[in-house]
């Protein structure tokens, strides 16, 4: 969708770009939705966490959403 402009659902170009993806974690508290690698996942602590926000491209005739990455250069784990 954020290449073609085109739903791959249903095929409309009524494709809403770059909505924000909000994570409404507990209560009033609002932050942006955000996905994440780690680069020692088996650690206890210090995991090396690499994230990213998400953008949101959703289509305006059939609701279909697609999320993506803003950055997924930040969130490639160097080989060892």
């Amino acid at each position: 969708m954020k290449q073609s402009g085109k739903c791959p659902k249903c095929g409309s170009h009524e494709v809403i770009a770059g909505a924000k993806a909000i994570d409404r974690a507990h209560g009033p508290t609002q932050k942006d939705f955000t996905v994440a690698t780690f680069r020692t996942p088996e650690a206890f602590i210090f995991k090396g966490e690499q994230k990213s926000p998400v953008s949101a491209w959703v289509c305006g005739s059939c609701g279909f959403v697609e999320l993506y990455a803003q950055f997924p250069d930040r969130l490639k784990i160097p080989a060892a």
